[in-house]
């Protein structure tokens, strides 16, 4: 359960802070998780919110890859939440199933495309060690870009610190969802 009560009605806000609502609920089509609890400090959620629309709106990251980089952060995070409400969004994106289940399980990237074990690969080397190696940074760059390298170390990025808003204040998954095993547990 949620550590601390989320604000998912606009009614809840005082009239100074509803836009911050209509900001989220236009974007998201609802305020949950994350955002029904950022909205305890004004200004935090919407600000929030502008950082990750940056990442994807009109971004030359597939939709796909940009979803596999948010699950990857999600396993390395240990983050339920964050996996349970994108899971869906990447495979209607068309991100490969092979994919997720190595996202799942931390499992070996060798057998899938290169789009997809480059970004697997950059977000753990990220979340493991903070760093990435010059082999992997100089492929990536060579494949994709500086503006595709660049919003997808954001998006890794973001989404570290939304998994530990996420599991700092016990952020449910959301309930029928699919769901990350937790650590140590079989698939």
């Amino acid at each position: 359960m949620t550590r601390i009560e989320p604000i998912p009605d606009k009614a809840q806000l005082p009239s100074e802070q509803e836009h911050e609502w209509d900001a989220i609920f236009a974007e998201r089509g609802r305020v949950r998780g994350p955002f029904a609890v950022m909205l305890h400090s004004p200004g935090l959620a919407s600000g929030f919110l502008a950082n990750l629309k940056g990442t994807h709106d009109g971004s030359v990251v597939s939709p796909a890859l940009h979803e596999l980089a948010i699950l990857a952060v999600a396993y390395e995070d240990d983050a339920p939440y964050q996996w349970s409400v994108h899971v869906a969004g990447a495979r209607a994106a068309g991100l490969s199933d092979a994919a997720i289940e190595v996202a799942r399980a931390g499992a070996d990237s060798s057998h899938l495309d290169d789009d997809e074990r480059g970004v697997i690969e950059l977000c753990r080397q990220l979340c493991r060690t903070n760093r990435v190696d010059q082999a992997t940074f100089d492929a990536l760059m060579a494949r994709h870009g500086q503006r595709w390298l660049v919003l997808v170390i954001a998006t890794i990025g973001l989404y570290r610190s939304v998994a530990a808003f996420n599991n700092a204040f016990e952020i449910d998954p959301v309930a029928g969802d699919d769901q990350l095993p937790a650590r140590g547990s079989p698939l």
